[in-house]
């Protein structure tokens, strides 16, 4: 089971998350970053041997990209494309593999909506064939049209993020969207370990998936990951 967290994203611990993940996805400057972070980053992620790969996202650095922001379809590709040029140029650098491409924030979830949306970044992302895999949300449509453009998909779950009855993401502008207690985090975590989503109403669902996400930006986030690590050593 592989831990993933989205990375070179300004915060001040990125080295500190590294020993206990496998996957970091590297903002490369549509809500973060710019190519001296990606070079930096995955400097600092090479040394802990993690696999590597883009993060892009609508070009809003003012909301951190978690805003939905609409563009037309030559804008959002020119975007997307420049973002991932910009990943591109640092891991020649380096002269590392590209593991993967994963979506940030809104744009992550509206893709899931948008099968338009969908379309445009995989229209991208076909310009790009050293793309090993794309990282997508488990359980959902976007999955299988990803599959159709013969993409390789990895599923991704997130451990700190409460879900709706519809398997999309709690908006983050409700309060309670983003795990923050021990004990929550430890009942979320156990119900995926099981293979489930627990829903917003309590109720859960079986789901198939490949990697869970933690997010490195709140205030327990260092102690989640030493959890995280820790029960799926626990269930091997």
């Amino acid at each position: 089971m592989d831990i993933n967290v989205d990375i070179g994203e300004g915060g001040s611990n990125d080295d500190l998350f590294m020993p206990y993940i496998s996957i970091c996805s590297i903002a490369c400057g549509g809500h973060f970053g710019s190519f001296k972070t990606i070079k930096k980053t995955i400097k600092l992620a090479l040394n802990h041997k993690v696999k590597i790969g883009s993060h892009p996202s609508y070009p809003d650095k003012i909301n951190f990209g978690r805003q939905t922001v609409s563009m037309n379809r030559s804008d959002f590709k020119e975007s997307i494309r420049s973002q991932l040029l910009s990943f591109k140029k640092a891991i020649s650098y380096f002269s590392i593999p590209w593991h993967h491409c994963k979506a940030h924030g809104a744009l992550y979830n509206d893709m899931i909506r948008d099968n338009e949306l969908a379309k445009w970044y995989f229209e991208v992302l076909k310009e790009f064939p050293q793309i090993k895999y794309l990282i997508l949300p488990a359980g959902m449509d976007i999955v299988n049209m990803a599959n159709s453009y013969k993409f390789q998909v990895i599923r991704e779950v997130f451990s700190d993020r409460r879900y709706n009855n519809d398997l999309t993401l709690k908006s983050r502008d409700n309060k309670d969207s983003i795990i923050n207690s021990k004990s929550l985090f430890l009942e979320n975590l156990s119900c995926l370990l099981k293979g489930k989503v627990n829903y917003i109403n309590k109720s859960s669902i079986d789901i198939v998936y490949d990697t869970i996400c933690l997010h490195t930006d709140h205030e327990k986030s260092i102690d989640f990951i030493k959890l995280l690590s820790k029960k799926i050593k626990e269930k091997k």
